[in-house]
């Protein structure tokens, strides 16, 4: 995967989660100490996610690196030293 594939995907992945929690940008701006427009970038995929970035991403989102790259290539996961089997 590129990594605009990747930004898109984890723009996808947070905005998803995010709907799916029933939170606003706004609330997710707040756990993360960031401006709501922020959180609009990253939903759009126009802000490259850095690891420190993704860590706050699942932490304020109650999820783990995995679900935040699902969709991703196996190779993505391999990079990273991730089994990309969720844990049961």
């Amino acid at each position: 995967m590129t990594p605009e594939q990747v930004d898109a995907l984890i723009a996808e992945n947070v905005r998803a989660t995010r709907a799916r929690r029933q939170m606003r940008q706004q609330d997710l701006a707040d756990e993360l100490g960031w401006a709501r427009p922020t959180v609009s970038t990253v939903e759009m995929g126009t802000r490259r996610i850095s690891f420190t970035d993704a860590i706050g991403l699942c932490r304020a989102l109650g999820i783990d690196l995995r679900e935040l790259l699902r969709g991703a290539d196996a190779e993505v996961f391999e990079v990273l030293g991730i089994d990309r089997r969720a844990e049961d």
